[in-house]
């Protein structure tokens, strides 16, 4: 492991309030950001949903990286 700085960069949060404080935030966050669903049912090829999911990554991403 390499350690850069003098910040604690954990990504396991051992305070139960604070890992709860910091899970509903980045849930909030993450609501926020998710596009909404189209209903009903859609037809075609792989390439075709690979290119629908590549958007809807876009899509997801251009708040969270903005915020």
């Amino acid at each position: 492991m390499r350690v850069v700085g003098t910040r604690d960069r954990s990504e396991i949060e051992l305070d139960p309030s604070r890992a709860h404080k910091r899970g509903l935030a980045l849930d909030t966050m993450l609501k926020r950001a998710a596009p909404k669903r189209t209903r009903g049912v859609t037809r075609g090829t792989h390439a075709h949903f690979n290119r629908l999911d590549e958007g809807r990554q876009a899509l997801a991403a251009r708040p969270l990286n903005a915020g």
